[in-house]
């Protein structure tokens, strides 16, 4: 495993504890809920404006409910 060194200082440190605390969970797993969700959140925002961006240029074909049920005979 790797370790990372974060400085912080008093008033950063006794808050982030303190949140830790609140759930019940180290400090750094903390950070590292915090950062994989960050990241989460990058990535599907870049997929949302890619979609926008499809749907904008007309480059994805979009279905409504009910064309949907009859492509799928239902």
């Amino acid at each position: 495993m790797n370790t990372i060194t974060v400085r912080l200082n008093n008033e950063e440190q006794q808050a982030f504890n303190e949140y830790a605390k609140l759930y019940g969970i180290p400090l750094s797993t903390l950070f590292k809920k915090t950062l994989e969700e960050k990241i989460e959140d990058e990535l599907d925002l870049k997929a949302i404006k890619n979609y926008e961006a499809d749907i904008k240029n007309n480059t994805i074909t979009t279905y409504g409910h009910e064309e949907v049920r009859k492509l799928l005979g239902l």
